[in-house]
This record gives C-alpha cells, structure tokens and sequence, in this order.
C-alpha cells in the first residue's frame, strides 16, 4: 500500500477530569478497511467525533492527505475529503433518496461543477448502495436498513478520500449484514480508505484489513484481524474466549 492518507498522532480528548481518548496514533492508506473496536466507554464515537470536527482535540494533530486538519470546522474537512455516517440514522425524511444523495454531491462540489456528470455520479452511488429501486421514494418510506445505506451513499456523493462509517451493522438482520460488507469492499476496491467502527466482530473480522482496539481511551493492540482475535489483552478485555 502507499503512504498514509489519514495519519492521526497523539490524539486526546478530556472532558473536564475524564480522558476519553489518550494519546491515540494510528494510520489508514488508501485503499484500506481499517477497523476501530473495543468495549462501550472505550472511546472509540469520541474519536469520529474528533476526527470529523464535531469535538476538538485537546491534544495530538489529524493530517489528512498531508494536510493538517484538526483546526478545521467539520465543513471544511468535508471538502477536504473526509465524510462520515453517525450510529443513528441522521436523514431528510422529507426528501426523496435521489434528492438526498444529491445534496451530499452538491454540498462540497463547485457551482460550475457540470449538472449531467452530478446525476451520473448521485445514480452511481445509488446502485452502489443498493437502492436504486427506492430511488425516487420518499426517504421517511425507508426501512431502517435501507436509511442506513443512504447515509453511506450521502457521505460518499462528496467524493472522499476517507469515509468513516459509525455502527453500520447495527439493527441488521444476517443478509442486510452481508449486503453491507460488500458495500464496505467495494468502496475500498474504488480506492477509497474506510475506517469502520463496529460492535458487530464477524462483520470486522470478514471486511478489515487492519483493527485497532480501544480500551478506556488508550490504544491496546493493532494488527491484523487474526493477530487481534488471538492478542490475549483483546481478549481478556473485549473479545473474551468464543471469538
């Protein structure tokens, strides 16, 4: 793989008395599935959440492509080239789904950008994401499921260089799940890094080519999926025997 696209070194996040994350460094190139796990409270939604501008650092620097970011408000990292999804489904329900991707597409994308090369791009995406046969629905029609693809298929419409996607897995059935871990592969295949947090361990183990793992807002272990299922401080704190 070649160098580094998002590089995050000595990240910390403390609010007041309590150290969410401490001194966090990690890298994802691209092209790269890189998995964030570790038990509730080990800091792993305070990191997207620094890392995509919705919480300052309190220490460390994000460099994305080179360019540091972590100064930067959350638009500004979007149009740098980083997008995300959150745990629950943040939609206009209001909006139809081809409307909804659309607005992703515009939002970081010039004005004199061309109209035809956008609807080719936004009904790409909706293929990709499997909903082109919802495409003209409503986005308040959608099962769960279904608006948890479109917040993937919102956040890749600004063409990033790195997609962070939040419990994905979450509320899927067993075939939903292996939908989206061809999603996630798939955008990876069109080179795009993907930093996927995820409780669900045979989704992370299936689609990761790297895993990083939180314990109490420290980094405990990082490796390869094999390494990490037999690392012996993952197991004893987070995975336990069965994994």
């Amino acid at each position: 793989m070649t160098e580094s696209v998002l590089r995050v070194s000595g990240l910390s996040k403390s609010f007041g008395g309590v150290h969410a994350v401490r001194d966090l460094t990690f890298d994802i190139r691209p092209g790269e599935i890189l998995g964030l796990i570790g038990p509730n409270g080990s800091g792993k939604s305070t990191t997207v959440n620094v890392l995509s501008g919705l919480h300052a650092a309190t220490a460390g620097s994000i460099a994305l492509d080179g360019q540091s970011i972590e100064d930067l408000p959350e638009y500004r990292r979007v149009s740098c080239g980083l997008a995300r999804t959150f745990q629950t489904a943040r939609v206009f329900p209001e909006f139809t789904v081809r409307e909804h991707v659309t607005i992703g597409a515009r939002a970081t994308r010039d004005r004199n950008t061309d109209a035809a090369r956008v609807v080719e791009s936004v009904a790409d995406l909706i293929r990709l994401c499997g909903l082109a046969d919802v495409a003209d629905r409503l986005v308040a029609t959608l099962s769960s499921a279904q608006q948890r693809f479109l917040m993937i298929a919102t956040a890749l419409a600004s063409s990033p260089k790195v997609v962070l996607i939040d419990e994905p897995a979450a509320g899927l059935v067993s075939h939903e799940r292996k939908v989206l871990a061809r999603l996630i592969r798939a955008i990876r295949d069109r080179g795009t890094a993907v930093l996927v947090i995820e409780h669900h361990m045979e989704l992370i183990m299936d689609v990761c080519d790297r895993i990083v793992v939180l314990n109490f807002g420290s980094k405990i272990a990082e490796g390869k999926p094999a390494e990490i299922r037999a690392n012996r401080a993952v197991i004893d704190a987070y995975l336990g025997e069965s994994v």
